[in-house]
């Protein structure tokens, strides 16, 4: 029975709001940027074993699951690169609610409005540069480039 556990596909099915609510829920939990990088390798390490040849972790299936969606939470599905804490879906979360703080204290000179949109799209970019396709390298200089004009 271990052996068929397609971790390709959702835990839950994806039939049912509630099955793709799971699978989001484990896939973006803000838990998961706290977890070391030692966690992180292991993650992969399980997922990579069990796609190359079948072989269950000693955790079982609910060992497997976990490492399944902590491994997806941080690495790239394309490239397989660790993904940036910063810029990872998990961080979505908490780190718009600092943002969204900020903006709300800091909201009574143009300055300090002006500062908060730039941070707020700063963060929209980094979010949107972690995830991108993987299939064509962006060079760093054209992110750096697009800086100045991201609140025009």
């Amino acid at each position: 029975m271990d052996q068929d556990v397609d971790i390709t596909k959702s835990r839950w099915g994806d039939l049912t709001f509630i099955s793709r609510y799971k699978h989001f829920a484990h896939l973006t939990d803000p838990s998961n940027c706290l977890k070391s990088d030692e966690q992180l390798e292991g993650a992969r390490d399980v997922v990579q074993k069990y796609k190359s040849d079948g072989t269950m972790p000693v955790g079982g299936v609910d060992s497997l699951w976990s490492a399944k969606y902590l491994y997806e939470s941080a690495f790239h599905p394309e490239t397989g690169d660790k993904q940036n804490v910063i810029g990872r879906m998990s961080f979505q979360v908490p780190g718009g609610m600092i943002i969204t703080g900020i903006l709300m204290a800091f909201y009574k000179g143009p300055l300090e409005v002006f500062l908060g949109q730039w941070l707020n799209q700063s963060f929209n970019a980094l979010v949107n540069f972690t995830n991108r396709s993987g299939d064509k390298p962006l060079p760093n200089s054209v992110i750096l480039s697009a800086l100045p004009y991201m609140v025009i």
